[in-house]
């Protein structure tokens, strides 16, 4: 049995959190039937935002998700749609599942991608183990369109690089150039912002990179820390939970508190023992 399924086996069985108060953003990334590299089939995602919106309060991104958290006013949870990157399939596939049951989403964009830059394109191709065929990418048409029926954008860097491993300029020219590009062609102020991977203390810190994200006068800035937001939590370092091929058992359990526990491991576990786990994460 692999480590993925012995500590999902173990998740499965803890006890789930509470419902109210409880506010889950969930990251997705391709929607895609047969991409290697995507984080839900279509057939997949529309049961999802079929749970979804049975059993859960969806909303858009805002920063009032802070003070949601942890209030009882519903016995039901919160649940937040983010997807990175910017794959065309994001407009085919998700799209309309996002429209026909009435929901928005937040969409984190690499302009490089956008741009077809080379260096990023290459990025994308070591990672995701493809062709620049599946690396379609959203059009300006398509944003446009997606932007009209109500869903929202945001950065997700220039070139995709780890900002813990950058300097500052390096990470302020990432941080601005994808806004700019962003604000010039939706011709709209652009806010919100995904670190690149957006594990803590691995790809994001609190002591420097957080200052530079402050800095570039983003509003909310959100990561891959797997935990339910609190109100605690700094606006700079929001956390979600990664989406990646989960059946409905999986994001329920997301959604109701059984995976916060790897969020708690992630913020708190050392680096040494980080890298023993996940060494892809230490790469970039």
């Amino acid at each position: 049995m692999t480590v993925r399924r012995s500590v999902k086996r173990v998740l499965t069985r803890l006890p789930p959190g509470h419902g109210g108060g409880r506010v889950a953003i969930l990251c997705y990334h391709s929607i895609h039937p047969v991409k290697p590299f995507a984080t839900a089939t279509p057939t997949m995602f529309e049961r999802h935002l079929a749970w979804l919106t049975e059993h859960c309060n969806v909303v858009p991104l805002d920063p009032s998700v802070l003070q949601i958290a942890g209030q009882r006013q519903s016995r039901s949870p919160t649940v937040v749609l983010t997807f990175d990157d910017g794959y065309d399939d994001n407009f085919d596939n998700a799209l309309p599942i996002l429209n026909k049951y009435g929901v928005s989403a937040t969409f984190f964009l690499t302009t490089g991608l956008l741009q077809r830059d080379p260096t990023t394109m290459a990025r994308f191709r070591r990672e995701r183990r493809c062709d620049d065929a599946m690396l379609s990418c959203l059009t300006w048409p398509q944003i446009h369109d997606m932007r009209s029926a109500g869903m929202a954008f945001g950065v997700h860097g220039h070139t995709h690089r780890n900002l813990a491993a950058l300097g500052d300029n390096d990470v302020v020219r990432e941080l601005t150039t994808s806004r700019h590009i962003l604000e010039d062609g939706l011709q709209e102020p652009i806010t919100f912002m995904a670190y690149p991977y957006g594990k803590p203390n691995i790809h994001f810190t609190r002591t420097r990179t957080l200052p530079l994200v402050r800095q570039c006068d983003y509003e909310l800035a959100v990561t891959t820390t797997c935990r339910a937001v609190r109100s605690t939590d700094s606006p700079l370092a929001v956390p979600r939970f990664f989406v990646a091929r989960d059946d409905v058992g999986t994001v329920e359990d997301k959604v109701r508190g059984r995976w916060d526990v790897i969020g708690w491991w992630q913020e708190h576990s050392p680096a040494l023992i980080q890298r023993a786990v996940s060494p892809a994460d230490f790469t970039h």
